[in-house]
């Protein structure tokens, strides 16, 4: 069988930096090391593995010199990839980089696709499925938090709290599967029924508890998108300066300022949050103004938290006339802005007009926004007392949410087949567990597919 060549591509993001890497990995990429470190008296193919030593690389074709580099040599299966590999940590920028990877694949390396050397981590067994995934959430991290929940599954959070559902279950499986094998007649009365429909409720109360944590791992992966909305002069544009703490909108008493919805990215206790400031809803009489209008209602509509702004002094009659219903959007919280020209006194029925869970905010007092910022954090299901992922350590990600989803479902049909009893409702129900075990197994790659890794690994940069 031919032996396919190793592959090439450069590690590092591509700009002015002290060091880049360029990595090759595969069989023979050793010897590929040995040619751009031509003359020197232990080439990378001597070395052992875990070590690195500084070199002068050349050009296999011309020998003019291409830069200085500390290779270091991994070897199978104790590298990244489980392969043999060398990294050659070059000078930064573009070119020197650029030129060391030229010369590689001159020499017969193959450039590296997306996510090449993951998936051959996976492949290689020196990762599961969902510890390479968390490689890629790392790397493009936007806050602490997000980066803490990708250093707990890439620790193997998730893969164990996944596997023992998954073995549990089997484990089930083949019990309930072997006393179908004695059952002789369809009526039979399957004895250990019960005893094997609370191991699949344990196994969807385990799954259940995995799910909770779906909302989360999209906050920190993805962001959320929060907008403000109201009418003109609200003090939104305002409010939106304070959160980001710049004049990044325009600020004028004049009504109808803001035409066009701006959007920004900050982070809140090391969330992300895509705040964006909308046009003041009112019957505009401009076309220009009423298209910043409709934007800004659709733009409520997508949002995970419309942060409604009811200006103080105004904030009964305008909570009376709002047109605007809850039911427009996912989540609204009233916010009862410029509430620093209220007196103490007054705050609290202003914040009752408003309803429920209504919360002041100034941007000109000190610690104005703080309970709005707290307010937010909680609407949104981020707050770190009320975090069900840092409880159980994982937050899982949207493919692994779609596969607890269908495990869960296929746990429920199984656990109302068993109620049934009877060999072919038992039947069923083997039918179902498998399919949740499948399902499950499908996350940490336990159970996998081409497609899948195409799917999984498409997403990478080049290079990881």
């Amino acid at each position: 069988m031919t032996v396919p060549p190793p592959v090439a591509a450069i590690a590092t993001a591509p700009g002015s930096a002290a060091l880049a890497v360029v990595r090759l990995s595969g069989e023979g990429a050793l010897r590929v090391a040995d040619a751009l470190c031509a003359g020197a008296r232990t080439p990378p193919s001597a070395m052992p593995g875990g070590s690195f030593r500084l070199f002068r690389l050349r050009d296999p074709e011309d020998g003019s010199a291409l830069d200085e580099a500390l290779v270091l040599v991994f070897r199978a299966p104790h590298s990244y990839t489980g392969e043999d590999v060398a990294e050659f940590q070059v000078h930064g920028g573009r070119e020197a980089p650029a030129r060391v990877l030229d010369a590689l694949l001159r020499l017969g390396a193959e450039p590296a696709g997306p996510g090449e050397f993951s998936r051959r981590a996976f492949l290689n067994g020196r990762r599961s499925l969902d510890e390479a995934e968390a490689v890629m959430d790392l790397v493009g991290a936007q806050g602490r938090r997000a980066a803490r929940a990708a250093a707990e599954q890439l620790s193997g959070a998730l893969g164990r709290r996944v596997n023992a559902v998954r073995d549990a279950l089997i484990a089930a499986c083949a019990d309930l599967e072997a006393t179908l094998d004695f059952s002789d007649e369809e009526t039979d009365a399957l004895p250990d029924a019960d005893a094997i429909r609370a191991r699949v409720d344990s196994a969807a109360g385990a799954v259940a508890e995995l799910l909770s944590t779906a909302r989360e791992g999209r906050l920190l992966r993805e962001g959320a998108l929060v907008v403000l909305s109201g009418p003109p002069n609200a003090g939104k544009s305002t409010l939106f300066n304070a959160l980001l703490g710049a004049n990044r909108a325009i600020v004028a008493p004049e009504a109808g300022t803001t035409r066009d919805s701006i959007e920004e990215t900050l982070l809140l206790d090391g969330v992300p949050v895509r705040i964006v400031d909308t046009a003041g809803l009112r019957e505009a009489d401009g076309e220009v103004e009423r298209e910043g209008v409709r934007r800004a209602r659709d733009l409520a509509a997508r949002a995970d938290l419309v942060l409604r702004l009811f200006p103080a002094g105004a904030a009964e009659t305008s909570a009376r006339s709002d047109k605007d219903s809850p039911e427009d959007s996912p989540d609204v919280l009233p916010v009862l802005s410029k509430a620093d020209l209220l007196p103490p006194d007054a705050l609290p029925a202003a914040l009752a007009a408003l309803g429920h869970g209504a919360v002041a905010a100034s941007a000109a007092a000190p610690g104005g926004l703080d309970a709005l910022r707290a307010a937010l954090l909680a609407r949104l299901g981020a707050s770190s007392a009320g975090s069900g992922g840092a409880a159980l350590g994982v937050a899982v990600a949207a493919r692994h949410a779609a596969l607890l989803r269908e495990a869960a479902r296929s746990l429920a049909a199984a656990s109302d087949a068993l109620r049934l009893f009877g060999l072919d409702a038992a039947v069923q129900a083997a039918s179902d567990m498998r399919a949740a075990a499948e399902a499950l197994g499908r996350i940490t790659g336990r159970v996998y597919s081409e497609d899948l890794l195409d799917a999984v690994f498409s997403r990478f940069c080049v290079g990881k």
